[in-house]
C-alpha cells in the first residue's frame, strides 16, 4: 500500500463512522475552524478533575507511527528485559520529574487550579524518561511524520530520508472503545480511563501539539491494534517534515527538555526519593532493605540530594511569559461544550416533532458521556478498518467477555440530552493570570 492509499481508506474509515451532522459543509466547516489546535475540557469521573483532550470532531480512531515494525512493540521501559530493579530506578528518575513538574508556576497556578489533570508519566515519556507508555495520536498527519521521519538522536531532532529510495513504515489504528482489546469494554467507566488515555494540552507545548495520548502498559502486556504497512518517497518524508516546521512543530524545545535530560542521566538519589518511590512503586517480592542492596552499580542513596526544580529566577522569568502572552493563547484553546437533560420529543400540532422538559445545564461533559456515543457509533459500524492486520505480539489473552445478544430486559435506554456541538473558549484573564 502506498502512502495515498493509506490516507485514503483511513479517511473513508472515519467518513463511515462519523455523525450525520458532520458531514454538511457548513458544519464541517466549522468543525475544522473549531478543532484547529483546541482542547476540550472533559469531566474525568474523578471529582471535578478534568483532562484537556484534542478536539478533533468525533473521536474514532488513535494512531502511532514508526518507521518500522518492531516485535515485540513495547514501552521503553521494558526494552532490553530490564529487570525489576533497573525498572525501579528508572521510576526513581520518574519520582524526581514529578517534582519538578510540581515546581512549575504554570502547573501549580493554572493547571492545579482550574483541577486540570496533569498527566505526569505521559509528560515524562514525551520528554525522553523511560516509561510504561506508548505514544498514540488522534492526529492521522502527526502519526505519518512519526512513521516518515527518523529520529536523529545525536542531535535531539527529526530529518527526513533524502537517499533517493523508497522506504516502508507502519501505520498503527487503535479503536479508543476497545481499549487495547479486541473487543470493546462495556464496564461503563473505562473509556480513556483504562489502558488509553488522554495526554493532550498540559503545561508544556509538546504533548498538546501532537493531539498525544498514552497507551500504559505492564510488562507482561502487549499492543494490540490494527496494523498497515506502507511505502512512500523521500519527496513525501521531506514534505511531512516541512508540514511540521521542519519537525520543530512536533519537536518543540522549551524549559523542561534540559532539565528532563538531567533526569534521565541521574544515579544519586535522596533516601527521600525512595521512599516515595518503593511506596508508589515497590516491586513484587522486595523489601525496602532489600531493594537497597540490589541497586545497580553506579546509583547511589543519600540522605540529602537537591531536587531537580525550577529555580525561583526561572519561575519569575516563566510567569512573565505566561502573563504576557502565553497564558492567554493556551486558554483561548481551551474549549468546553455545555450540555443540557431533555425528555425527548413529541409531535406538535403541525406535525412536526419538538424538544420537549429542556433543563439542568451542565458546563463540561465527561468521559462517561463520550463512551455513551462511542457505544452507539460501534452497533452501527462494529469492524475494524478495513484491510488493516490485527497484531498482539506476545498473544496476551483478551480480558473481557466476549458480548451476548441481549434479550428485552438488558437494554439500557440512553438519557436524552442536548449538547453544544462546537464549543468555546470560556477562560478569562481573570483565569488564567497568575
Amino acid at each position: 500500500m502506498i502512502l495515498s492509499e493509506l490516507i485514503q481508506t483511513i479517511h473513508n474509515e472515519i467518513v463511515k463512522r462519523d455523525l450525520m451532522y458532520e458531514h454538511t459543509p457548513a458544519n464541517k466547516a466549522i468543525l475544522e475552524q473549531k478543532c484547529g489546535g483546541t482542547f476540550e475540557a472533559v469531566l474525568t469521573g474523578k471529582g471535578d478533575t478534568k483532562c484537556l483532550i484534542p478536539q478533533v470532531g468525533t473521536l474514532h480512531f488513535l494512531f502511532r507511527g514508526q518507521g518500522e515494525e518492531y516485535i515485540p512493540c513495547s514501552p521503553s521501559l521494558y526494552r532490553g528485559n530490564p529487570t525489576d530493579v533497573e525498572v525501579f530506578v528508572e521510576r526513581m528518575r520518574l519520582v524526581v520529574f514529578r517534582r519538578l513538574l510540581a515546581s512549575h508556576p504554570v502547573v501549580e497556578q493554572f493547571f492545579w487550579k482550574h483541577r486540570f489533570l496533569v498527566d505526569e508519566e505521559g509528560l515524562a515519556q514525551h520528554y525522553g524518561l523511560k516509561t510504561s507508555v506508548l505514544d498514540l495520536t488522534s492526529s492521522l498527519e502527526v502519526a505519518l511524520f512519526f512513521a516518515m521521519c527518523p529520529y536523529d538522536s545525536e542531535h535531539d531532532r527529526y530529518c527526513y530520508h533524502n537517499d533517493g529510495k523508497e522506504h516502508e513504515a507502519v501505520l498503527y489504528v487503535f479503536l479508543p472503545i476497545f481499549d487495547n482489546e479486541p473487543i470493546p469494554m462495556l464496564d461503563g467507566n473505562g473509556f480513556l480511563n483504562g489502558s488509553i488515555k488522554p495526554i493532550g494540552l498540559q503545561a508544556f507545548r509538546r504533548p498538546g501539539a501532537q493531539q498525544g495520548y498514552g497507551l500504559h502498559l505492564s510488562k507482561e502486556e502487549s499492543l494490540k491494534a490494527y496494523m498497515y504497512r506502507f511505502t512512500f518517497t523521500c519527496e513525501e518524508s521531506e514534505a511531512y517534515y516541512r508540514k511540521f516546521a521542519d519537525g520543530d512543530g512536533l519537536w518543540i524545545k522549551d524549559e523542561l527538555v534540559d532539565k528532563a535530560k538531567s533526569i534521565t542521566k541521574q544515579e544519586v538519589f535522596s533516601f527521600d526519593v525512595f521512599n516515595e518511590t518503593f511506596c508508589d512503586y515497590r516491586p513484587k517480592g522486595f523489601s525496602g532493605n532489600k531493594l537497597k542492596k540490589c541497586l545497580p552499580n553506579g546509583i547511589k542513596l543519600k540522605t540529602k540530594v537537591e531536587d531537580v526544580v525550577f529555580t525561583a529566577e526561572e519561575r519569575t522569568q516563566i510567569i512573565e511569559r505566561w502573563n504576557n502572552d502565553l497564558g492567554k493563547s493556551m486558554a483561548s484553546t481551551i474549549f468546553r461544550k455545555k450540555w443540557f437533560e431533555h425528555e425527548g420529543v413529541e409531535d406538535s400540532n403541525d406535525g412536526q416533532q419538538r424538544i420537549v422538559g429542556i433543563h439542568n445545564e451542565h458546563a463540561f461533559r465527561s468521559l462517561k458521556q463520550l463512551e455513551t456515543q462511542q457505544m452507539l457509533l460501534m452497533i452501527t459500524c462494529p469492524d475494524g478498518p478495513e484491510g488493516a492486520e490485527w497484531k498482539n505480539y506476545t498473544n496476551t489473552p483478551c480480558t473481557r467477555k466476549k458480548m451476548k445478544a441481549p434479550d428485552n430486559t438488558q437494554w439500557t435506554k440512553v438519557p436524552a440530552r442536548m449538547e453544544d456541538m462546537f464549543g468555546n473558549p470560556y477562560l478569562t484573564e481573570k483565569d488564567w493570570w497568575i
